[in-house]
């Protein structure tokens, strides 16, 4: 990897990512399942979640890294998971007792469409709830919000977009934002953060195959990989609410060169249906020490307005392709194409993964 510039390990999109990941699999002997989608989209090529293995079937500690749970951000965590597989010797990742996951492409319609969310318009961070949960609710003002950005007849011109959001913040505060829209809504399967009304099948496929995965594993660190939260190409590790206080103190003892935010800290926000809990549910005897790695791209209301711009043409577009503006310019909100983005994150990410390993292997 030393002599590979690191946006080399950068892919096109979806297909030439799962090839090289495949093509990485055989080259490192890496156990690999394909866990395909049934799809009635109109896509020539078959669509999948590709996991990775490395390691005894009986490990006891096991670093999980997955990417791609929003399609479009998948870019970065592909990059890092294939740097992975190149270096599993030399990062430490061939260890007795160690078992090594990476999850390629979670949401891999979004990836290919360069969307956000799956191909029922579900956003999965905010579909994975708990057997207690129930997919019902909205935040208060998630109607209004709805009815100034939600799908017109005809998709609003960008600069009127601009206009509507700016009166959002005039009307309601710039921290309406962050308590309406991310928090994620399940009352309008047309609009932003819709989180279904059940398990999607993303989800089924990886319950029925991760536990058989890691049979006798006790303690887990997994890395979820992000982007298009905070500062431009900063990282930060967002702990969930099941983090305890011993869990959030662990994370900032083990990771203490990284930042480590815990879940309702200012300028952040609180969601249910995410990823993270989830995970640790179908392992309830490890464990499992479970961060989102957020890598920051542009600002927050532009990359909002992104999303909002780009929903409003897919619902009044049959079959969008993912070459139309609206879907290049949200690709380029949440993986930009700048080589000192891409280069920063990627430095970062691989770093990360390092630190892991390390943690692990002490």
């Amino acid at each position: 990897m030393a002599t590979t510039p690191p946006t080399r390990y950068f892919s096109s999109d979806y297909f030439e990512s799962r090839q090289r990941f495949i093509a990485a699999c055989q080259a490192v002997g890496a156990e690999h399942h394909a866990l395909e989608l049934s799809l009635d989209a109109a896509i020539a090529q078959p669509l999948s979640i590709d996991v990775a293995v490395v390691g005894s079937p009986n490990a006891s500690r096991a670093i999980i890294v997955s990417s791609g749970v929003h399609g479009v951000e998948a870019p970065l965590g592909a990059a890092v998971q294939l740097a992975t597989l190149e270096c599993l010797d030399s990062w430490g990742l061939r260890r007795d007792g160690l078992s090594l996951v990476l999850i390629h492409s979670v949401n891999p319609y979004g990836f290919a469409m360069r969307r956000r969310f799956n191909e029922e318009n579900v956003d999965l961070n905010r579909n994975f709830l708990l057997p207690s949960e129930e997919y019902v609710g909205a935040p208060p003002l998630a109607g209004k919000f709805r009815k100034i950005l939600g799908p017109p007849t005809r998709p609003l011109r960008i600069a009127t977009s601009t206009l509507r959001m700016g009166y959002l913040a005039a009307r309601h505060g710039h921290r309406s934002f962050w308590e309406t829209l991310p928090v994620g809504q399940y009352e309008h399967p047309d609009w932003i953060f819709y989180g279904g009304r059940q398990l999607a099948q993303s989800g089924r496929l990886l319950e029925g195959l991760l536990p058989s995965l890691l049979p006798a594993v006790e303690q887990v660190i997994h890395l979820d990989f992000h982007t298009g939260l905070g500062r431009w190409a900063n990282l930060e590790l967002l702990l969930t609410e099941r983090e305890s206080l011993d869990g959030a103190t662990w994370w900032r003892e083990k990771f203490a060169p990284f930042q480590v935010v815990e879940a309702g800290q200012v300028s952040r926000y609180t969601v249910k249906g995410s990823f993270g809990p989830w995970l640790q549910s179908l392992f309830p005897n490890t464990r499992y020490h479970y961060a989102t790695a957020e890598f920051g791209t542009y600002a927050a209301l532009q990359v909002v307005r992104c999303l909002a711009d780009e929903n409003r043409w897919t619902q009044s577009h049959k079959n969008l392709p993912p070459t139309h503006w609206s879907r290049q310019r949200l690709s380029e909100a949440f993986a930009p194409k700048r080589p000192n983005w891409r280069e920063a994150c990627f430095t970062t990410g691989t770093r990360l993964v390092q630190h892991a390993a390390a943690v692990l292997n002490r």
